[in-house]
């Protein structure tokens, strides 16, 4: 018989969300320790310029993992192409900024418009596609915008484009952690409303859904839009924060595979989710940053970190530490069979 799934202890629970807390308050707080007057106060430094770099990242990856967790974790989707997105929030601060002479408040606000209305003709174009078929397509066009970008003079070509520097960790780190919480407080809205039901209904099973009344294109397109537009918020942000974009540092494949990594390892489809898969991926990445032989047994560690949370915890380290998976051979037994079926 397969062993019941337990809640964890209220204590334990509760310690939990009182270490998550100090922690928020410790990210809130802790930087303006580094302010002039802080200083002239004689309080203790708490941050670096490397605290404010990683803690900056870590905000940009919970951005974008929540933004793909809209379409892959609550409508059931898996986009590899979000990371178009992200470029093109970036190309549009960058050339309003550098080219356009924009101020750079006013380039930001167009950014998420820009990936937004891209992401509309994406939907309507892709949407119509499933499962594989979808992820392979959407994968295509993230690779074909970047490699378009790197070829229109204009925005660049191979160059890339200048920005002028703004030499302030603050404003950056605040600007990111401002669009996480965003992007939290959209999932959160999302999930808490009739179109977040119908999403949810969509991930269950999409021709049900549609016998039930749910516009199920409407409710895809709009989701891919909103995933569009947050990510392409924090690529807005990265451009300025960055002084330079070009096809290598806003395309990378790579940073699509980690936000999708993240939602999958926090647990798709809920709130927090995103955040705590980022946090903990990203804190890993940065740690193996260093390379060497060590790094390689770490990348090691972080594959073997990676076949465990899958297939332990499928539903992510939320869903765990909510007491609803535990580790066990029950569990395995139960999570391979689902897996397999």
């Amino acid at each position: 018989m397969i062993a019941r799934e337990q809640r964890l202890p209220r204590w334990v629970r509760r310690a939990v969300i009182a270490v998550a807390a100090l922690g928020l308050l410790y990210v809130i707080l802790g930087p303006l320790t580094s302010l002039d007057p802080a200083q002239q106060a004689g309080l203790p430094l708490l941050t670096d310029k490397l605290w404010f770099r990683i803690a900056t990242t870590v905000a940009m990856f919970v951005v974008m993992a929540a933004g793909w967790n809209i379409i892959g974790g609550l409508t059931g989707y898996a986009s590899f192409g979000n990371i178009a997105f992200f470029g093109l929030g970036a190309y549009a601060v960058g050339v309003l900024v550098s080219n356009q002479r924009w101020p750079f408040v006013a380039a930001l606000i167009a950014a998420p418009i820009i990936a937004g209305l891209f992401g509309l003709l994406m939907g309507v174009a892709l949407l119509r596609l499933r499962g594989h078929y979808f992820a392979v397509a959407t994968l295509g066009v993230g690779v074909a915008v970047g490699e378009v970008v790197n070829n229109v003079p204009s925005l660049g070509a191979s160059t890339g484009l200048f920005l002028p520097i703004v030499r302030s960790d603050l404003l950056f780190f605040y600007l990111m952690l401002g669009a996480a919480l965003l992007a939290v407080i959209v999932t959160w809205v999302i999930l808490r409303s009739r179109f977040g039901y119908g999403l949810l209904a969509i991930r269950e099973n999409e021709e049900a859904a549609a016998v039930i009344g749910v516009n199920t294109t409407f409710y895809k397109v709009a989701a891919f839009c909103l995933a569009a537009a947050l990510t392409g918020l924090a690529g807005g942000i990265f451009a300025q924060w960055n002084s330079f974009v070009n096809q290598e540092n806003v395309f990378p494949i790579s940073a699509n595979v980690q936000m999708i990594l993240m939602a999958v390892i926090g647990g798709t489809g809920t709130v927090l989710g995103p955040v705590a898969g980022a946090v903990v991926l990203e804190l890993i990445i940065q740690t193996l940053a260093g390379g060497g032989t060590n790094a390689v047994y770490s990348q090691i560690g972080l594959g073997l970190l990676l076949m465990g949370c899958v297939i332990f915890i499928p539903r992510g380290v939320i869903d765990f530490f909510g007491g609803r998976s535990r580790l066990s051979l029950g569990y395995l037994r139960q999570t391979l069979r689902e897996t397999s079926a």
